[in-house]
Order: C-alpha cells, then sequence, then structure tokens
C-alpha cells in the first residue's frame, strides 16, 4: 500500500521531483571528503582492447524446442521462428558449423564429408525464442503519458533504526517453475515511490510446494505502518509453515470438493500463523499493529484429475482470470458502481489483527489454457481503472507462457500514479 497518496499540508512546497513524490529520507551516512580526491585518473591503455581474456563463445542453440513454453489460449499461434542469421566481418552471412564426424579408426570417411579435425566455424545453429521476445530495453508504460519516476531504481535503502531486515531486503524477487498441470511465474516488485524515498519494499511473494500441493501467495504490508514489510514476508513464511503439515488433508478436501470444511481448516491455519507473527512483533519490541499486512493465496494440487484451486484471502488485492473472451474477477467485492467492484476486492482488513475474517472459496471450473492471476493492490488497481494495462498484459499472458526475465520484464509494465509495490502470481494451466 503507498503511504504518499495524500497532498501536502496548506502552505508546504512540495520537495522538486516527480509528482506526489514523497520526501527523501536523509542518508546517515556523511562523506566529509570526495571520494574522487584520490583517484590516479588515467586514460585507457589501447592495447588493452586486443587482448583475448578467456574462452571465446560462439552463440548457439541454447535450449531445445521441445521445452520450450506451449501456446495458452486465444492468439496468434506461437510460431517461433529462429534469429536473424548472423553477419561476417566481411559482410556476408556466417556458414553454419559442420557437425563433428567421429568414425572407427581405419575406416574412410563418406564422400562430402569434412574431416574430424577441421575447424569449426564461427557460428552454430540459431537460438530460438517465442515470438514476444523483446530484447532489453527499458521498461515499457501504458498511457498517453509517461510515468514522472525513473524507469530504474536509484537509491538503495539504508539500514534505519537498526532495522537491518528492512536494509537487506532486494528490490526485486522473480521465481517460478512447473508443478502438474500447471506453470508458475512469480515477481515481487519495489514501486517507484518506494525507490524515490529508498524505502525498503513492503510486498512479499511466495512459490512453495507442500507434498502434492502447490501453494502460492502474495503479501502487501501496510505502507502506513512502519515494519509492515516485517509483517507481509513474516505471513508467508509462517503461513507455509502451517499449511505444509496439513497438506495431505487439504488435498483431499479439495478432491471432494470440501468448500465448508477447506474453510474451516484454511481458517484456522491462518489465525496460528497470525497469532505467531504478532509474537514475533513483540519479541522484536513492535506493537503487533506495526506488523499489518494483507495476505491472498492459492492452493493448487499437482493431480490433473483435481480440477479445484483453494482460495483464501485477507484484505485487498486481486484475483483474476484470464481466458479466450477477456479478462474475469474471481474475488468481486462491492456494487461495481466504477467497475472496482468487477474486477477486485478493495478490504481493508489486515492480519495479524483481523485473522478470523478470512475469506475462502474453491475455483471448480477450470478449463485448460486458463490463467489465475493472483495480486496486491498495486497491479489490481492499474488492471481495473486502466484497459490498455489489461489489453498489454492479456496480449502477452493470454498466449503463452513467458521466460522468468521476459515476465518480470511484462509484470513491470509502468502506469502513471500507480507507483506502490506489486507482487503478481501467475498460474497457467496446460492446454488441452
Amino acid at each position: 500500500m503507498n503511504p504518499h497518496e495524500s497532498p501536502p499540508p496548506a502552505g508546504q512546497v512540495p520537495e522538486p521531483g516527480p509528482e506526489h513524490a514523497p520526501t527523501r529520507k536523509v542518508d546517515p551516512i556523511e562523506l566529509a571528503t570526495s571520494v574522487y580526491e584520490d583517484w590516479d585518473l588515467k586514460p585507457p591503455d589501447p592495447r588493452a582492447a586486443d587482448a583475448v581474456v578467456g574462452p571465446v563463445v560462439t552463440p548457439g542453440r541454447v535450449t531445445p524446442e521441445d521445452f520450450l513454453p506451449r501456446p495458452i489460449g486465444q492468439g496468434p499461434a506461437a510460431v517461433r521462428e529462429p534469429w536473424a542469421d548472423p553477419v561476417s566481418p566481411l559482410g556476408g552471412p556466417v556458414e553454419p558449423a559442420a557437425p563433428a564426424v567421429v568414425l572407427p579408426a581405419g575406416m574412410p570417411l563418406p564422400t562430402g564429408s569434412a574431416p574430424t579435425g577441421s575447424a569449426p566455424t564461427t557460428a552454430a545453429d540459431p537460438v530460438v525464442r517465442p515470438p514476444s521476445f523483446r530484447p532489453p530495453g527499458p521498461l515499457a508504460h501504458v498511457g498517453r503519458k509517461a510515468p514522472a519516476y525513473p524507469a530504474e531504481p536509484t537509491d538503495i535503502p539504508t539500514v534505519r533504526g537498526g532495522d537491518l531486515y528492512g536494509g537487506l531486503l532486494p528490490d526485486t524477487v522473480v521465481d517460478g517453475g512447473r508443478f502438474g498441470p500447471v506453470t508458475v511465474r512469480a515477481a515481487s516488485v519495489r514501486g517507484d515511490s518506494h525507490r524515490y524515498a529508498a524505502e525498503c519494499r513492503q510486498d512479499a511473494s511466495l512459490v512453495v510446494r507442500a507434498g502434492g500441493l502447490l501453494l502460492v501467495a502474495v503479501a502487501d504490508g501496510v505502507g502506513s505502518q512502519p515494519h509492515s514489510h516485517h509483517g507481509s514476508n513474516g505471513i508467508l513464511r509462517l503461513l507455509a509453515k502451517h499449511v505444509l503439515p496439513k497438506a495431505d488433508t487439504l488435498l483431499d478436501l479439495l478432491r471432494t470438493g470440501a468448500a465448508a470444511d477447506f474453510a474451516g481448516l484454511t481458517g484456522r491455519l491462518v489465525a496460528a500463523a497470525a497469532e505467531e507473527l504478532a509474537q514475533e512483533a513483540e519479541r522484536f519490541g513492535h506493537p503487533p499493529k506495526t506488523w499489518s499486512t494483507t495476505l491472498r493465496a492459492l492452493l493448487v494440487p499437482a493431480d490433473p484429475a483435481v480440477p479445484a484451486r483453494g482460495f483464501l484471502a485477507v484484505g485487498d488485492g486481486g484475483l483474476l482470470r484470464l481466458r479466450e473472451d477477456g479478462w474475469e474477477n474471481l474475488d468481486a467485492d462491492g456494487d461495481g458502481g466504477d467497475g472496482a467492484g468487477t474486477l477486485i476486492s478493495t478490504r481493508t482488513d489486515c492480519l495479524p489483527e483481523a485473522y478470523e475474517r478470512v475469506r475462502t472459496a474453491l475455483i471448480t471450473d477450470t478449463h485448460p489454457g486458463d490463467v489465475l492471476v493472483l495480486c496486491t493492490d498495486g497491479l489490481a488497481l492499474p488492471l481495473v481503472k486502466e484497459p490498455e494495462l489489461r489489453e498489454f498484459l492479456g496480449g502477452r499472458w493470454g498466449r503463452e507462457v513467458p521466460g522468468l526475465a521476459e515476465f518480470l520484464w511484462q509484470a513491470q509494465v509502468r502506469v502513471r500514479s500507480y507507483d506502490d509495490d506489486r507482487s503478481v502470481v501467475c498460474l497457467w494451466e496446460a492446454p488441452a
């Protein structure tokens, strides 16, 4: 949650910088002298450019075709074309390398074969990639105006008030893999406003295997609380701790479709995790409220014969499904008067206090090719308000499973005025 959305007090002049930007924190480290005054700057040695360091690596096929992501959902078929043929320094195309020929001693080479010891050429088979591949570059944005904040992290958070944990949290986390019938991609990214203010990421994400179940979850630390990053990361760790021993029971409940029993058991597990989270906060000398965080999670069986997915949530965020006909809400809340109720829940319940207000559901109408999108409100809100963002992500996530780096690039697509942390986990159901 973004704590920097309220306007400045009357008469106060805002600090120059991006609109609605928080005030930068004063870095406790002060440099008495210039860090450059003792440097002995010399021009580079031109001979160093001619030196060859290490082995020369020639490009080649890095991923077998059978292991590439399969097409998902509606959209252009994922026709995978090779990169353009490499060009030699002389301007002509580079011939592909001839395969090595290994024969028993004394056996003559077939007609037209190259000698075993002949030198290979400088290129191998072309590297294949999905059609949505983009070369590395600045993060994309949607909307008529570009965001005012820089596109990349600037200041690095410092350790403030003895909070070493906050100073050690990375700016970005990305994860993923395959589990039974689903392929998973997850990312948690520090928002532009927290990057600008040199504050740590308050969101968290989780991908963990619990026996025959996959547990994925996201948590959003409440921005108005000073230690909410402890809460968001702590509740995910503790939820996994309490779900692991009950994985077989939860799997049976999903297999039989026992929604009431699933709600009762997951409610008790969340309550136990919240109680332990409050105890951890007190051991740190913090009031439990300062660790406030939201939570939402999905439990997915590895058995393809069990189509049910278990959902639980406390607080705001989004659970959406992407199909051929567009986006669909699976956690609607509100009257939908402005469109918000059709896509997203905006409850303000937070853990560890609101442990008794866990909302649960069983998703039993899963189809091959579905994409489930579980996210914090840093992504859910712009998905609701900005059709261009839905079109951007739907056009990519609805046709193929991206690689980890490409998924991270897509999940960070920027929208002006939406500068909060964002965490998202996507589940691609195996196509028919």
